[in-house]
């Protein structure tokens, strides 16, 4: 009995630990790049718009996801990852850098 408090405390931070280590997605590319780039930072110009919309779209359908209703901030394009019907994440993708990241 005596335990009991700090052990529930010790199971409580670790099952929170894991929840946000998987993120929303669970499995979603935290900093990954399209499969045409092969290291961070490697484009050496902004990719085109229209460049960008089509490696963000191989690189989702790739992994049975949809990317949609990109919307362009400067370098940046931000885009909802659908799974089926169901919005499954919403992540930035860096122009510049290739660089994807989940902001959901």
């Amino acid at each position: 009995m005596r335990y009991a408090m700090p052990l529930i405390v010790l199971l409580f931070m670790a099952v929170t630990a894991v929840a946000v280590s998987a993120g929303p997605g669970g499995n979603m590319p935290y900093g990954d790049y399209p499969q045409f780039q092969n290291a961070y930072g490697i484009c050496k110009e902004n990719l085109e718009p229209r460049e960008a919309e089509m490696a963000l779209e191989r690189y989702f359908a790739g992994r049975g996801l949809r990317a949609s209703n990109m919307r362009h901030k400067d370098r940046f394009i931000e885009a909802e990852i659908y799974k089926g019907d169901r919005l499954f994440d919403k992540v930035l993708f860096d122009r510049k850098t290739g660089r994807i990241r989940s902001i959901y």
